[in-house]
């Protein structure tokens, strides 16, 4: 599989030793990755992605779609791009937290009688205005 982890490390001034050690890996492995000698998984994606300081997308051609996002997709994405990696973790909780609630909900194995009501929390526009 083509990718653009020789082009980024490059561009980013980067000796294949020095990708190396940022990644955790060998030089060979790293000459291995560039060349397509070895298969790019998405934890090898996630290594070099950190290392290379990326989105693991930009490791891939430019001409491939990593994926497809309908408009509220990509609204909700934009948005939690603008958060601190923290409240990243903790918006991902929330939404499993929900969708796991809402699906029970559904199913007739809860009610929503069955959860204490929560105080108001601000909302995401206000906390950027704080920040």
């Amino acid at each position: 599989m083509q990718n653009r982890i020789g082009i980024l490390r490059v561009e980013k001034g980067l000796s294949l030793t020095d990708l190396a050690r940022l990644a955790g890996t060998t030089k060979a492995q790293i000459q291995k990755l560039e060349r397509g000698d070895r298969r790019l998984s998405l934890q090898w994606m996630s290594r070099l992605a950190r290392a290379l300081d990326v989105k693991m997308s930009d490791l891939l051609p430019e001409d491939t779609v990593a994926c497809q996002h309908g408009a509220e997709e990509r609204e909700i994405l934009d948005i939690v791009a603008q958060l601190p990696i923290e409240d990243r973790v903790a918006l991902v909780r929330i939404a499993n937290d929900l969708l796991v609630t809402f699906r029970r909900w559904e199913q007739g194995k809860s009610g929503m009688d069955d959860f204490p009501a929560l105080p108001d929390a601000p909302s995401l526009k206000s906390r950027r205005r704080r920040a």
